[in-house]
Order: structure tokens, then C-alpha cells, then sequence
């Protein structure tokens, strides 16, 4: 990862102040090896492009330069599998068509600041280089970081764009700007040249203290001419901005320019300068220049890395400085300039961290528990274990319908799929030959896959269940995860939600008992319950009886099971 280490640097020699505002670069460690595109992009207005590999990059969205012209800057929206989705000309930069093998560079970007000094001064160009050491210690000769390239692979060129929709940056005409603005004519130069062939740059036409500053702790101030500079605002990421005012020899950073026309809240002595009091009309210097450059590919290994910035009043003069030179292999560049042939330069210390990774797993589980105690508590906090129908001395009756809805599940759990809970068993039986097992009403005999309506008088034995209701359901509960999607169980969307233990029943539910699924070695499906907070069901029992059943007790159990899929 590339990180932003400091912080703008002041020109001595009155040129102005560049603020290498932030390095952004989303998508791997040192030496990560770019992609390439795996078919021609024929068209501008194409709106995908087919890599060879998405491996290493980032999450979208992020923005990479192409092929060896490399002057657009394309933002990836979306990827599915080595398909990109696409936004052309991007930041205002002009889309263009490239070819099959095409190097996608990036998706480094730097965002630099320049404000010019006042009076104003005719900026011809200036230079940002890559080298492995600061000018402080290393003036002559800067090598380029292995491994470390501007623009796409063998490109001549590098995206260059705002942040806004214009093109080139903001403040500065059409005319400064050419397809030599990076690397100028040479294609070994490993630096950024943004200048142009002759006209020069007269920066925008400064603004001044409408108020005078009458002391050294006031964060507010009060200009003219306030149209002409960016706006400032706290917001993430802040739009901060820097102006100096010649006279006093203070420089400011502008947090905030939405304090009314021209009033402006600021940091004051910013960059090492002093605080100092200032008479009413003094001049500001001149708005700040924005630029943004796509398309830098980190260098191979970890270290420190400097970015070195040079002003010039002479294009000619820049576009030859630190002529590229092959020196055991490394391409470095030598400063062998005449005295003054630049305004002023000045470093910004950067670095590539090596990537930290961080990995942990998180265990599954399930969470299930069956239980028949009335009341409500928390997850898998109640229990027994039995159910008795009928009257209270658990008799059923030929004149009345009984069910028992006291038997409760709580179930939750994090399994990417769900959980199914299934049960097995068989029909409940006197010991002997002599099984209840479906109604005879259903016509499925004692496969009994039918549920069907409680009929007083004939033999019957069903089950359905249901999310509990509000007064029955565990802590933390949650209604959308559990579902019953076998329709044998569902109750025909009538299964009781109260709890109650065996009683006279004149409801209209529905209950089923699938003997043949049931008795099978996977069991019956009862419910799902989706990954998430704990869920309580309500399973209700029905028992009816015939003339013709012999008498007797009759039992059976039951068991159930939860399952996740992962």
C-alpha cells in the first residue's frame, strides 16, 4: 500500500506551494504484476473489457490506465470473473480504443495540489520524479524505485484528470496541456512533466483580505475575489485548501468556505509559517491548482520512496531535465542542469508497506432444543419431554376433539445455508397390533401424507406446527428465519401459535402424520430455519378416536433432528 507520509511542502524562492494531497492505492502490496486485456476495445463507448486475470485488484469501484498511450483514465464499476464493467473517460480524460495484450496499469493515483505565489509568476511546467532518496541527501542522481513505472507498461503517456468533469485541471486552459504532458518525448522517463510547449500559465487572478486581521488567533477571515477558489468543506475526504498572504508571510489552511460570501474558516500559521496580523486589501496568493494522475504501479519490494517537485518558466528546459539514463541496470536519472534552470524544488517522503494479513474462522453451530414447559424464557432455557392427550386424566373421548400445542423448539444457527429439522418415529400403538394412524377421511390409508381437519368420532393422529406467538417465542427472537415449507405440517396456515396443554379443540387447523416418510431412515421434514437470531416453533398434536378403536394406552416417540447445509 502506498501511504500519504507529509504534508505540503513550501517553495523557497516565492514560486508557491504544492501539496501532494494523497496517495490512493486499493489493490495489492509491492510488486504486484498487472493484468492485460485478453480482447481489443474497439469502440469508446464500450462499457466492458475482458482481462486475462482480476486476481489482486481491488474491490470496485477503482480506476486503471491502458495500453501505451494510457491518457484515459477508465473507473471499474463491477467484476464478474475476468469481465469489468466499465465508466469511459473517466474524470474528464478522453476515451480511446486499444489493442488485445494491452497492459492495464494502476490502480495507483496521486492527487496533487499547486498554489501559486503572488505576485504571479509564468509556470512553464513542473516536474514530479520518482527516486529511492531525497534531494536533501542525494541532489545529483535519483534512482528510480525497482520495479516502479508511471503510466501502463512501455506507455509514453499517462492519465491526467480533475475531479470534477473538466479537463485539463482546473485553472489552468486548454493550451498548457498536450499528449507530452507526461514523460514529455521520452518514453524511459520514469516521471510526471505537466507544462506545455511555450504559452505558459498566468495563474487565475488572486483575491484579498476584505477585513482587515487584527490578531493572531482569529479563524475566521474575510476575502474578495472568493469565486475564483475551490470550496472548502470538513466532509470525508475533506477539500482543504492553502493561501498565503505575501505581506505578513503566513500561510492558512482553509477548512471551511461556507461561512457566507467570502468568509472563510481557517487554520492559522499553517506549514511552518507564524501567525501575524494583516491590514485590510492585502492579496491572497492565487487559487490552488488540482490535478489528479492515474496509472502508477508500485515498486517491487518495501521501502521508502520520495517524490521529487520541481517548478520551471521554461517547458524546453523541463522536458530534458532528468534525461533517463541506464546504469547497471536501474534506471536512474541525472540532474545535470545549469544553475536556476528550475524555480524551486521540494520532496514528499512515501512509503510502501508490506501487506498485513489478518485471517480467523469463526466456528459453526447449531443451536436446538425441544422442550414441552409452559411460559416463555431465554434460547434453550425450559425443558420436558412428554405430552399426554386428552382430558386431564389423558383419555381421549369419542365426543370431543383433543390437541396439545405445549410443545415448543428453539432453533438458531450460522450455517451459510439453513438448518432442516426433520423427525422420525411411527404412529402411536397399544404395544400390540393396534396403531392409530390416519384418518380414514384422508383416503391415504397409512402412508397418511394428507393432512386434513379434525373430525370428532373418527381416528385421527397429526401434527402441525407454526412460529410460536408473541407470549411463547425465546429471547432475541426473530420471525423471518423459520419456515415450514412441507405442506403435511404446515397446519394449512391454521396450526395453533398459543401454547396450551391438552384440551378440547374446535379450531380449523390442519394435521398431518406421513407414516412412510416418517419411518424412514432420513425422517419427515418439518421446518427451516435460515442463519440468524433463535427462532421458537409451536408444535401442536391431535387426537380423535372412533367406536370401533379397542381400548387401551396408546404411546409413541418421537425424535427429532436438526441439520444445517453449509
Amino acid at each position: 500500500m502506498v501511504v500519504y507520509i507529509l504534508t505540503p511542502i513550501n517553495f523557497a524562492s516565492g514560486v508557491g506551494q504544492v501539496s501532494w494531497r494523497s496517495i490512493a492505492e486499493s489493490s495489492s502490496a509491492a510488486g504486484f504484476t498487472p493484468t492485460t486485456l485478453s480482447a481489443a476495445i474497439t469502440t469508446t463507448s464500450a462499457t466492458t473489457m475482458t482481462v486475462t486475470s482480476s486476481a489482486n485488484y481491488p474491490s470496485v469501484p477503482f480506476v486503471v490506465t491502458i495500453g501505451s498511450v494510457g491518457t484515459e483514465a477508465i473507473e471499474v464499476t463491477a467484476i464478474s470473473g475476468n469481465i469489468w464493467t466499465i465508466v469511459r473517460g473517466y474524470a474528464g480524460t478522453t476515451a480511446l480504443t486499444y489493442l488485445n495484450g494491452a497492459t492495464v496499469s494502476g490502480p495507483v493515483t496521486a492527487n496533487v495540489e499547486f498554489t501559486p505565489a503572488t505576485p504571479a509568476t509564468s509556470i512553464q511546467a513542473i516536474v514530479i520524479d520518482f527516486c529511492t532518496d531525497s534531494p536533501i541527501y542525494n541532489a545529483s542522481t535519483c534512482f528510480t524505485p525497482t520495479g516502479m513505472t508511471i503510466g501502463a507498461s512501455g506507455g509514453s503517456s499517462l492519465a491526467f484528470g480533475t475531479s470534477g468533469t473538466g479537463f485539463p485541471p482546473t485553472g489552468i486552459s486548454a493550451s498548457l496541456f498536450n499528449t507530452t504532458y507526461s514523460r514529455a518525448n521520452n518514453t524511459n522517463r520514469d516521471d510526471i512533466l505537466i507544462g506545455n510547449n511555450g504559452t505558459g500559465y498566468v495563474p487565475s487572478s488572486a483575491g484579498s483580505l476584505s477585513a482587515a486581521i487584527t490578531t493572531t488567533t482569529a479563524t475566521t477571515i474575510t476575502v474578495t475575489g472568493y469565486a475564483a477558489y475551490p470550496v472548502a468543506t470538513t466532509a470525508n475526504p475533506n477539500s482543504w485548501f492553502y493561501i498565503t498572504i505575501p505581506s505578513s508571510g503566513e500561510t492558512m489552511q482553509v477548512t471551511s468556505t461556507g461561512g457566507g460570501a467570502g468568509s472563510w474558516t481557517v487554520v492559522r500559521g499553517a506549514l511552518g509559517t507564524t501567525a501575524a496580523t494583516a491590514s485590510n486589501s492585502s492579496p491572497l496568493s492565487q487559487p490552488p491548482i488540482n490535478f489528479t494522475v492515474y496509472g502508477l504501479m508500485n515498486p517491487t519490494s518495501a521501502g521508502s520512496l520520495y517524490a521529487r517537485i520541481y517548478t520551471f518558466n521554461s517547458y524546453s528546459t523541463a522536458s530534458t531535465f532528468a534525461a533517463a539514463t541506464a546504469s547497471s541496470g536501474v534506471l536512474s536519472s541525472t540532474y545535470a542542469t545549469a544553475s536556476g534552470a528550475n524555480f524551486d524544488a521540494g520532496g514528499v517522503a512515501l512509503d510502501i508497506t508490506t501487506a498485513l494479513s489478518i485471517a480467523f474462522k469463526v466456528q459453526e453451530y447449531i443451536e436446538f432444543c425441544l422442550y414441552t414447559a409452559t411460559g416463555s424464557s431465554t434460547g434453550c432455557n425450559l425443558s420436558g419431554s412428554s405430552v399426554t392427550l386428552g382430558n386431564a386424566s389423558g383419555v381421549l373421548s369419542l365426543s370431543n376433539a383433543y390437541v396439545d400445542s405445549s410443545t415448543r423448539f428453539d432453533v438458531a444457527t450460522n450455517a451459510s445455508g439453513y438448518v432442516a429439522i426433520t423427525f422420525t418415529g411411527a404412529p402411536p400403538s397399544n404395544g400390540g397390533s393396534v396403531s392409530i394412524e390416519s384418518s380414514t377421511l384422508s383416503g391415504t390409508g397409512s402412508v397418511a401424507a394428507t393432512n386434513y381437519q379434525s373430525t370428532v368420532g373418527h381416528t385421527q393422529f397429526g401434527l402441525c406446527a407454526a412460529v410460536a406467538g408473541v407470549a411463547y417465542q425465546a429471547s432475541g427472537y426473530n420471525t423471518a428465519n423459520l419456515t415450514f415449507p412441507n405442506a403435511t405440517y404446515a397446519g394449512g396456515g391454521n396450526c395453533p401459535t398459543v401454547e396450551a396443554t391438552s384440551a378440547t379443540y374446535a379450531g380449523t387447523g390442519y394435521f398431518g402424520f406421513n407414516i412412510a416418510q416418517i419411518g424412514s431412515v432420513y425422517g419427515d421434514l418439518l421446518a427451516i430455519q435460515q442463519p440468524g437470531a433463535v427462532t421458537t416453533g409451536l408444535i401442536s398434536f391431535l387426537g380423535n378416536v372412533s367406536p370401533a378403536i379397542p381400548s387401551g394406552a396408546y404411546s409413541t416417540t418421537l425424535y427429532f433432528t436438526a441439520t444445517g447445509t453449509y
